[in-house]
């Protein structure tokens, strides 16, 4: 069969290299047919060791769940602590400031000769303090807001502060009389 193979591409019967079969009607259902059957599906069926594994992992996630339920509990006497612990801390800075500003206010009355001027600081001191107690009610209701600590720690510094600015004034002005009556 020595052939040139394009010779036969040419040739007019296509049936002399092919051969004379012809296919059946009911080939293609039939191909189609062979074909599911060999691809066999398998049947799922309920692995009972992918039952004990579902088991076990709830048993796990149970024991867990329950392991960790009860550290919730000192998490709150932690936080219950911190919430005293601010609160210490603030009554703290509240005794430093008020032992300073007493000190400062006896100084200031040792210094001051002037009534009217002793009384104007008085009342002064007298409104910081009524500001300072309603703050206080404001910490007591709710003790984590940062803004009424620190308005209480700026109320204390502001007494303070407005003692030792009299004080100061006061001796400057104490200093100039003794050199004026030295003078004359």
């Amino acid at each position: 069969m020595s052939q040139d193979i394009r010779d036969l591409f040419k040739s007019d019967a296509p049936d002399d290299y092919l051969g004379s079969h012809q296919l059946p009607e009911n080939h293609r259902e039939e191909f189609i047919q062979k074909l599911k059957a060999s691809r066999a599906r398998p049947q799922r069926k309920l692995n009972p060791f992918y039952l004990f594994k579902l088991a076990a992992m709830l048993v796990l996630f149970m024991a867990l769940a329950f392991w960790l339920w009860p550290s919730a509990t000192p998490k709150a006497k932690v936080y219950v602590a911190q919430k005293l612990s601010v609160e210490a801390q603030v009554e703290t800075v509240e005794r430093q400031y008020l032992a300073s500003i007493d000190h400062e206010w006896q100084r200031f009355l040792s210094l001051a000769k002037d009534e009217q001027l002793v009384e104007r600081y008085r009342k002064k001191l007298k409104d910081l303090d009524d500001d300072y107690q309603s703050m206080t009610k404001q910490f007591k209701a709710n003790q984590h807001n940062v803004i009424v600590i620190e308005s209480l720690v700026e109320n204390l510094q502001t007494r303070l502060r407005l003692l030792k600015e009299i004080q100061v004034h006061i001796t400057i002005l104490n200093e100039k009389t003794t050199t004026d009556e030295a003078v004359f």
